[in-house]
């Protein structure tokens, strides 16, 4: 069983894990997959399904040793939801359920509220939107799966602060220090999916403004000015200067968000939730930008 099960697993990683030994990668697949179906005994996955899923999870140029990092119980489960299987779709729902009512019970949510995010939840989990495809589409197993769903029901969760403030006087990025730690690995890939589109809604909103505001910017950002030292520049009272910044700032507040939203496709709530949490990116390439 054991050599027709390694055969399966190398011949689908000939053609996607196209940097990888065969035989270290075909060991280490092997045992991924055991540890997935003594995990989810009722549960069935597919050898090749599992080594094609990982392939077209990972890419053509992992290696095994990344296969090593694998949380493997956890990549079987989501494999097997992606694949539409009932019983997957119904233990992954109820891990969901739980990490959902943990991060309601944190944030004072009301019953209605649970449910909503909980029926929201499961949309994102297992039914595809395009352009969106099911999360559980693109679980890759890097970070185990209740930190997955942590994340994705802290963004639910984001979007029901945004539009419904009565849940808990809190903003975004308070619900992200309390429910996720600043190493989570899902979390980071999450930042790291949107730092581009961020980076170049900036760059574009940058070069848009007047040059009076680019400069007021530019010496308050990077120089850190006062509007006393402001006033004194453009010889008109500091509280012109202060109104010219704030001005300056607002402008470019609305350009980021309108531009951001348009690459997107996001309502101005979630565009803001998606700049929190880029937030220190944010702040350093603002200043590159104004620097140049």
């Amino acid at each position: 069983m054991w050599i027709e099960l390694e055969s399966a697993l190398a011949a689908e990683a000939r053609t996607r894990f196209a940097q990888a030994d065969r035989a270290e990668l075909a060991q280490r697949l092997a045992a991924g997959f055991a540890d997935g179906a003594s995990a989810w005994p009722g549960i069935v996955v597919l050898p090749a399904q599992l080594a094609h899923e990982l392939g077209r999870r990972l890419g053509a140029e992992a290696a095994p040793a990344d296969l090593a990092r694998l949380r493997f119980s956890d990549l079987y489960l989501a494999i097997a939801c992606s694949a539409g299987d009932p019983a997957a779709i119904e233990a992954c729902d109820a891990l969901a359920g739980r990490v959902v009512e943990a991060c309601g019970a944190k944030l004072r949510a009301s019953p209605a509220q649970i449910a909503e995010i909980r029926a929201r939840v499961y949309e994102i989990l297992f039914v595809d939107e395009p352009p969106r495809a099911a999360a559980t589409r693109d679980f890759a197993g890097r970070g185990d799966l209740r930190g997955y769903l942590r994340v994705i029901a802290t963004r639910a969760m984001i979007r029901l602060v945004n539009r419904d403030r009565r849940m808990v006087a809190v903003d975004d990025l308070d619900v992200l220090d309390a429910l996720l730690p600043a190493d989570d690995p899902e979390l980071e890939i999450l930042r790291e999916r949107y730092r581009a589109d961020v980076d170049l809604a900036m760059r574009t909103a940058v070069a848009a403004l007047d040059e009076r505001s680019r400069a007021l910017l530019r010496y308050v950002v990077i120089a850190g000015w006062t509007v006393d030292q402001l006033g004194q520049l453009y010889g008109v009272h500091r509280a012109t200067a202060a109104r010219w910044v704030a001005e300056a700032r607002d402008q470019l507040g609305a350009r980021i968000r309108r531009e951001l939203g348009a690459r997107l496709g996001m309502a101005s709530n979630d565009v803001d939730s998606i700049i929190r949490l880029v937030q220190s990116r944010v702040d350093v390439s603002l200043e590159r930008l104004l620097a140049d």
